[in-house]
């Protein structure tokens, strides 16, 4: 297995150490053969590693180092994983018009050189900062777009994302029931394929439950989870 795609599928379960553990491993090996692409592999999963440690300063470094590895190689393709992740820092951050701007500039580069499944990840990301730049509509839009794809092409990994925005669109329209139903059923997608939520997402699951709670309080909301879970 490659290293991106053995350290991406240990990051989604959650194995944070071994991540970092394949990273440093990975870092060493690029630089010491000349390998840009992997260097800017290794130094963007470093930079996950940091976010998942709340350290968004450090991921943000890491990020901006693997974008200008990215430009020495003048691969434009090889700059879709710092442009990513320099995107979601300024969302968690609450730079709106930053990580628009940037992800739209991802999934113009996802664009260009693929896969389809990368462009509807970003999708993703960009419906959230739509939503909470206060444009409903166009998240609505670009949520529904993302559980589409996911039902359609069979994309396992993005079935929990996806309803997870279909949940905090349904607790934005009012409609509390539905939101704790597909919170749930987010949660049970997440622990049916061993998954565990990238770190700007768990903000987001965090801050519905407990717009949640507040709404229903405390046990209302552990009764009604429960039943729907």
């Amino acid at each position: 297995m490659a290293f991106a795609e053995e350290a991406f599928a240990a990051f989604r379960r959650g194995e944070t150490d071994a991540v970092e553990w394949l990273s440093r491993a990975e870092l060493g090996r690029a630089k010491a053969a000349g390998d840009a692409a992997g260097e800017v592999d290794a130094l963007c999963m470093l930079a996950r590693v940091a976010v998942r440690g709340g350290d968004l300063a450090g991921c943000r470094e890491l990020a901006v180092t693997a974008l200008e590895v990215a430009r020495r190689g003048g691969d434009s393709a090889l700059e879709r994983g710092p442009v990513h992740v320099l995107a979601a820092v300024a969302r968690m951050r609450g730079d709106l018009t930053e990580a628009r701007a940037l992800f739209g500039r991802s999934i113009e580069l996802r664009q260009e050189a693929g896969p389809v499944d990368l462009v509807v990840w970003e999708q993703l990301n960009l419906g959230y900062v739509e939503l909470e730049s206060g444009d409903v509509g166009r998240a609505r839009e670009l949520f529904e777009g993302v559980r589409r794809y996911a039902r359609d092409h069979s994309v396992g990994d993005l079935v929990p994302y996806g309803v997870l925005a279909s949940a905090v669109l349904a607790e934005r329209d009012g409609d509390t029931a539905g939101a704790v139903r597909l919170l749930a059923e987010a949660d049970r997608a997440l622990r049916e394929r061993g998954q565990v939520l990238d770190p700007d997402d768990a903000e987001v699951r965090e801050a519905l439950r407990a717009r949640l709670v507040a709404t229903l309080g405390e046990e209302g909301f552990e009764a009604e989870f429960a039943r729907e879970g």
